[in-house]
């Protein structure tokens, strides 16, 4: 995979720029921090850390290692394939996620090779956290879902584990109700999300990354056939909120039940954020996901773009299994 570049840490600047040698970091947790660092997605091309961020992740990650624990990692993602089939090939994963978790299993090998009880995964499917806001159905979530940890379990033992929103409230049996307790007992109030929107460039970067996805995923939908792009654009920004409710409240669940955890996101991250965000496979859209995607082969690299755009050119459909996998620009 493409990298950013190396990290360096520099105490007198306060900043984590892109010029550092691994060899420099001496301590076990700097060098772990400069293997995550190395996958780093943020917001602006150009952006550094801040010493506050930093020391935040650096710091729980020396408690770990000084506990002798292996390096635990929780990531919200995961949720599920875009419905809109102008993005996607199917409503299971296919190449975009198995590169993804390979991606995540090098991490681990990696920090593996630096300390020794190695790092976990913990893979937090929010996809019922989400599926009738992004009109996926729950039966889908369930066979993606499904499939990631077979996957996971027969490729790479060990270094991941999956939670998500059934394993929340073991004793409901109703998504829909399930959905409704985590937003009370832990969402925050639409209102305040719009203030924070205006006030916060990160918040306003985040809103407009989901109002555009969940727009584009509405356009490809049989359910908004009718509807003009004007009001598809409405709908999008009125559940944007929605999805950033729900997404801060299976944070908060999160941080309760992995309080030690380093927190990962597949979302681009500011200088300031205690989310680490990452990049899983190469796009040249920062907001682009796997399961937004498909894998397309081109020129030895595999990239993650639309379907439609894809199938504009000159690719070819393959095959693993039996079932689409991924495409190869000849």
């Amino acid at each position: 995979m493409n990298r950013a570049g190396p990290a360096y840490f520099s105490r007198e600047e306060g900043v984590c720029g892109q010029s550092f040698q691994k060899d420099q970091v001496k301590t076990t947790e700097h060098r772990v921090f400069a293997e995550l660092f190395e996958r780093r997605n943020p917001i602006a091309p150009d952006q550094d850390m801040s010493e506050r961020a930093i020391a935040h992740h650096v710091g729980q990650i020396a408690s770990m290692v000084a506990r002798g624990e292996p390096i635990a990692f929780v990531l919200p993602a995961f949720p599920g394939k875009s419905p809109n089939r102008r993005k996607t090939l199917s409503h299971l994963p296919d190449l975009a996620e198995r590169l993804a978790l390979q991606e995540l299993s090098q991490m681990c090998e990696a920090i593996g090779r630096i300390h020794a009880p190695g790092a976990v995964v913990h893979v937090c499917s929010d996809g019922y956290v989400f599926s009738d806001l992004v009109h996926i159905p729950d039966a889908h979530v369930c066979e993606y879902t499904d499939e990631l940890e077979s996957w996971s379990g027969e490729l790479y033992p060990g270094r991941f584990a999956y939670f998500d929103l059934k394993d929340a409230y073991p004793a409901q049996p109703d998504l829909d109700r399930m959905r409704e307790m985590l937003t009370e007992e832990y969402g925050d109030p639409v209102e305040a999300l719009s203030a924070e929107v205006k006030a916060d460039p990160a918040a306003n970067a985040m809103y407009r990354g989901i109002t555009r996805f969940l727009y584009e995923d509405y356009k490809g939908m049989s359910a908004f056939a009718e509807l003009s792009n004007t009001a598809i654009q409405k709908k999008a920004r009125a559940t944007a909120y929605r999805v950033i409710q729900r997404s801060n409240a299976w944070s908060a669940l999160l941080a309760k039940r992995y309080p030690r955890a380093v927190r990962l996101s597949i979302h681009p991250q500011g200088p300031d954020s205690t989310k680490f965000g990452i990049k899983l496979v190469p796009c040249l859209d920062i907001w682009r996901t796997p399961w937004h995607s498909v894998a397309v082969k081109r020129d030895g690299q595999v990239y993650l773009e639309r379907r439609a755009d894809v199938e504009a050119g000159a690719c070819r459909l393959m095959f693993r299994n039996g079932r689409p996998c991924h495409f190869i620009d000849f």
